[in-house]
């Protein structure tokens, strides 16, 4: 070999020798920067996790919130029902209670023997009957005026029409059966008779 030759071998040796180092160098600072790397991402994957854990804890207890608000809500509407039964029955009780005194006359009338004079029997049921109406008063019942009243179809119902020059076009003329109502809810419509 020549010098020359020598000289290039051995240069190419030096730089083999120098290169070997640098490349554990390389070597080892990528087995560092993987470890980092892994490492990050092992922590990120730690966070995830518990990032994870904590949404399903919410979500647990959202949906725990969620159903006692459910159950409160069915107990609510059970006792709302329940309440307004009562107060159905115990509004018609009351409406009852008002009444019994007018029956209870109503009953004494009828066990009146016959030689009562006729006059004495009208006198006691006009007396029932302003007691009635007394009742119907407490308890907010109002008759709805007809008679010579303008036809009004929310609360009247005809059953008959008639050709009068006495009374205006759409006047009710006659009254069959009286109408009543509490505020302003039809009880029951007053039937009548109205002009055309």
């Amino acid at each position: 070999m020549s010098e020359k030759e020598k000289k290039v071998s051995g240069a190419e040796a030096e730089n083999e020798s120098e290169s070997a180092p640098k490349a554990a160098k390389e070597d080892n600072k990528d087995e560092k920067k993987e470890k980092r790397a892994q490492k990050l991402l092992e922590k990120e994957l730690e966070d995830a996790k518990s990032e994870i854990e904590k949404l399903k804890k919410e979500n647990q207890e959202q949906n725990d919130s969620y159903l006692r608000m459910l159950a409160e809500y069915d107990n609510f509407r059970k006792r709302a029902q329940k309440e307004k039964e009562s107060i159905y029955s115990d509004g018609i009780a009351d409406a009852v209670e008002k009444l019994l005194p007018v029956l209870d006359n109503l009953e004494r009338a009828s066990d009146t023997d016959s030689s009562s004079d006729a006059q004495s029997v009208i006198d006691g049921v006009k007396k029932i009957l302003e007691q009635a109406s007394g009742v119907f008063e407490k308890l907010g019942v109002t008759e709805i005026p007809a008679k010579g009243e303008k036809f009004d179809p929310e609360l009247h119902n005809a059953v008959m029409h008639e050709e009068s020059e006495e009374y205006d076009e759409n006047t009710v003329s006659d009254v069959f059966l009286k109408g009543y109502k509490i505020g302003d809810k039809v009880i029951r419509h007053s039937m009548v008779k109205v002009m055309n």
